[in-house]
């Protein structure tokens, strides 16, 4: 039985102050200024639930890099490991596996 079958992985908004929020969007709108694209600061997490309680048990900024890539990485780990695999390799917490 894969991860997958237990665990789901997706990309979400970062969670902050709303002054948090509003400093990344000035920082993202300098970086455009001087030809940085607006991805160059990540404002997206990437967040593991569990399918039966949808309870996060993994957020972690995904900062490096192309997010998209963390997430198809995370995703493909779902698929090919197990569940105690998953939670071994990724460090999270033992009440994390069903």
């Amino acid at each position: 039985m894969n991860a997958a079958e237990h665990l789901t992985a997706d990309l979400e908004a970062r969670r902050g102050h709303p002054l948090v929020k509003g400093a990344r969007f000035v920082a993202n709108l300098a970086l455009m200024a001087v030809g940085g694209g607006a991805d160059d600061i990540a404002v997206v997490d990437l967040v593991v639930r569990r399918r039966d309680t949808e309870r996060e048990i993994m957020r972690t900024p995904a900062d490096m890099g192309d997010p998209e890539i963390l997430l198809h990485q995370v995703r493909r780990d779902l698929e090919s490991m197990t569940i105690e695999e998953f939670v071994a390799e990724w460090r999270l917490p033992d009440d994390s596996a069903p």
